[in-house]
């Protein structure tokens, strides 16, 4: 029972961080219905995941967010950017946007992997979609 109420508690705490996200961008999340889909080498229909999308200087950029950073996630993340650029959106942006990369004390260094242009706090993040 342990694990699963640190799950739902990482669940909620999720969910906040995506309504915070919101109110400061008045972006809403992306529904599921809207994200693009293509066919895998399997012949396997898969769809192309983010939590919001908006445009910033000319370019559509995809965001996913969470709350801390972990190399795992940015995996994960790195492959939905990677398959909306060879798939459906080749000169889109893909950015990784955490609510803070301080974990117990201690703050992680991200590495970009391919697909993803980049991995920022929510105040750089806002530094840059205020600009526009």
């Amino acid at each position: 029972m342990e694990h699963q109420s640190s799950n739902q508690s990482k669940s909620v705490n999720g969910s906040k961080f995506e309504k915070l996200f919101t109110k400061l961008t008045g972006l809403k999340k992306e529904d599921i219905k809207n994200k693009p889909t293509f066919i895998n080498c399997h012949g396997v229909e898969q769809i192309i995941d983010y939590d919001f999308k908006t445009t910033i200087d000319g370019e559509d950029v995809y965001i996913d967010t969470s709350t801390t950073f972990r190399s795992c996630r940015l995996k994960q993340k790195s492959y939905n950017g990677l398959m909306m650029k060879l798939k459906k959106n080749p000169n889109s942006k893909y950015f990784f946007v955490v609510k803070s990369f301080v974990e117990h004390d201690k703050t992680k260094v991200p590495v970009l992997t391919e697909g993803i242009d980049k991995v920022i706090d929510i105040d750089e993040f806002m530094e840059i979609f205020n600009k526009q």
